[in-house]
């Protein structure tokens, strides 16, 4: 099968949507289909994440790929995209993101050629933007599957998008063993990965450490990421006095070694789509905390089973601190937590299982497309 992967960005663009895309289209190569890779990242970008070096790739260069695209990028790309997909006649194009899909939805009009639009966030993300959403419900008529992460974020979104609605979740990391890491530093470690982005709430994780810091002088916060609230964030650590014990780091390939310095892992975001750092963390038998009322992470851990989830309550930083403190004052219950996440890891999120289900999606869709 001739297959289209799109997506906005791949040079800049370093979160777990972008690293998710460089995996199922590898899954998909590695089944033998002829996959091409399409962006708006300029011509001599580099990919950030690494893919098969059979999957063969497009550049459009067309406006800032990383930045937010205004109405002449807009219509552009919408313009290339119907030449080159007239040119090339995939059999199926696969969007990532509504910056692919809804573009790609337009390009695509009036031609024979079924679209599978992957979404990668939850509805709360369009609370604030009613033209995206817009956008989205017009785009929906023209889209033949959406793919979503869990029946839950799939129950949040209007019959007319969710009755097309497939849940694939994300494939996870293997990790075939727990080894010991030589550079573990000798100070314990707090993690947290994600964009620094208001939605994941750093603000709240650090003013939790600061409140149990003084109480455990050998446990440090590393927080990477990059965004837009880096400054405000290194402020926040300024001013609390925080500048020896919290660090926030860029997003780094070699993400294995900082999962292995970990002895717990914090995600305090507000909502998640799938909340794929916390499953790797889990992969690691990581004990990982979040909280209650956070689609996507509740959804991944079982409370006191696979990881722990406290209540926000009206005041998330200080819910979230007691949280923490539990972790740090019991080592058993944080090696009896990891144990078991990283064993329902293991069963639920293999690559073989997600692959197929996108296999039989793609199928389906080409079937009900004729």
């Amino acid at each position: 099968m001739k297959i289209f992967f799109i997506i906005k960005n791949l040079s800049n663009a370093v979160g777990g949507a972008e690293r998710v895309f460089c995996k199922i289209s590898s899954l998909l190569d590695d089944k033998g289909h002829d996959i091409t890779i399409i962006t708006f990242d300029k011509d001599n970008n580099l990919i950030f994440y690494d893919i098969k070096k059979s999957i063969k790739r497009i550049n459009l260069s067309i406006g800032n790929s990383s930045s937010k695209t205004n109405l002449s990028e807009y219509f552009r790309r919408i313009f290339a995209l119907r030449n080159l997909l007239s040119i090339t006649k995939p059999d199926l194009v696969i969007g990532f993101m509504h910056s692919a899909y809804i573009p790609i939805s337009f390009a695509l009009l009036g031609k024979p050629v079924p679209l599978i639009a992957s979404e990668h966030t939850a509805i709360n993300h369009y609370f604030k933007r009613p033209i995206q959403f817009l956008l989205l419900l017009i785009s929906s008529f023209l889209i033949n599957r959406f793919t979503v992460l869990s029946l839950l974020i799939k129950s949040k979104y209007p019959y007319i998008i969710s009755r097309k609605m497939v849940v694939i979740p994300n494939p996870v990391m293997a990790v075939n063993s727990i080894k010991e890491n030589d550079d573990i530093p000798k100070r314990n470690i707090i993690l947290s990965v994600g964009r620094l982005e208001e939605e994941k709430d750093h603000i709240t994780l650090i003013q939790s450490f600061a409140t149990i810091v003084k109480s455990h002088q050998d446990w440090d916060l590393h927080i990477i990421g990059e965004g837009k609230l880096k400054n405000k964030l290194n402020e926040k650590i300024n001013s609390l006095g925080l500048i020896d014990r919290v660090y926030i780091k860029g997003f780094t390939k070699d993400i294995d070694s900082k999962y292995r310095e970990a002895k717990i892992f914090a995600l305090p975001s507000k909502y998640e789509a799938f909340g794929l750092v916390t499953a790797e963390a889990m992969s690691y038998g990581i004990p990982c905390i979040g909280f209650a009322d956070c689609p996507g992470t509740n959804e991944l851990i079982i409370n006191n089973e696979t990881g722990l989830l406290v209540k926000s309550s009206g005041n998330r930083s200080s819910a979230l601190a007691k949280g923490i403190e539990r972790l740090i004052s019991d080592e058993q219950y944080r090696i009896c937590l990891g144990r078991a996440a990283r064993e329902a890891i293991k069963k639920n999120f293999a690559d073989e299982e997600v692959a197929e289900a996108w296999e039989n999606l793609l199928y389906n869709a080409i079937k009900e497309n004729c």
